[in-house]
């Protein structure tokens, strides 16, 4: 049975996430792009609101935008994951990647993300991604995403199948997101990924730049196929345990 990360940009968003029955809070601000990367004050606000049982992981942007000044030295306290996304990083993305990854020295696991639209956004194959991130990085998962929040794809079950059995074939964690609903997450709930990640679905009226509302969370959570979860959770207990293989947060 798949979780559902959902994503937030800020303490009061992610209290509705866990509310509506989110499995892990992802700290990232739309207005900034796919992976936008939220401020460390607000990693740090979110963790503190959110149960210490609750994984949290962060959005770093995109490699093309980091410099070495650009480094945190200070406020991965608590955060679990952090993911970076490949768009324009071009043909030596593999060796700028490595060096972010050396340039931050220490901190919390990566994930690896794959662009779905990845020839529109400039981004590595899928496959190469899910190949350098297992055999180099050594990433904890691999995110299935799409660059263009405007456009979600539609992909193959065979694709989805065939890249999603490379990610396990290494021992890594599928997660799968980009422009889900209710309907997609149902309809790619065969391909059995241990993670559904949202935004826009989870957020009133559907605009993810609008705030998270517990109850389209739950059903979220829900279609992910945790039919037993109940539609609404005030008290945070209950609810399925954290993802084989995420650990806590």
């Amino acid at each position: 049975m798949a979780r559902l990360l959902v994503s937030v940009r800020s303490a009061s968003e992610a209290r509705a996430a866990v509310e509506g029955g989110a499995a892990i809070v992802d700290v990232k601000e739309p207005s900034r792009g796919s992976l936008g990367r939220a401020s460390v004050d607000v990693w740090r606000e979110v963790r503190a609101a959110i149960p210490d049982s609750t994984i949290l992981s962060v959005a770093l942007g995109e490699l093309v935008e980091w410099s070495t000044g650009d480094l945190p030295r200070e406020g991965w306290e608590g955060i679990r994951h952090r993911k970076i996304g490949l768009a324009g990083s071009g043909e030596h993305w593999r060796e700028r990647w490595s060096d972010l990854r050396a340039r931050f020295e220490t901190g919390p696991g990566w994930v690896a993300v794959a662009y779905l639209d990845w020839r529109t956004a400039g981004a590595p194959d899928p496959f190469a991604v899910i190949d350098e991130a297992a055999t180099i990085a050594d990433c904890a998962g691999v995110l299935f995403d799409t660059f263009d929040k405007s456009r979600p794809i539609a992909v193959p079950d065979r694709e989805w199948r065939d890249r999603i059995d490379r990610v396990r074939a290494f021992g890594r964690f599928v997660a799968i997101a980009g422009s889900l609903d209710e309907e997609r997450i149902r309809r790619l709930r065969s391909m059995e990924p241990d993670l559904f990640a949202v935004r826009g679905a989870a957020c009133e009226g559907g605009d993810r730049i609008r705030a998270i509302d517990p109850d389209r969370v739950a059903r979220l959570v829900r279609a992910a196929g945790a039919d037993d979860v109940p539609i609404r959770n005030p008290d945070r207990t209950g609810r399925p345990g954290p993802v084989a293989g995420l650990g806590r947060g």
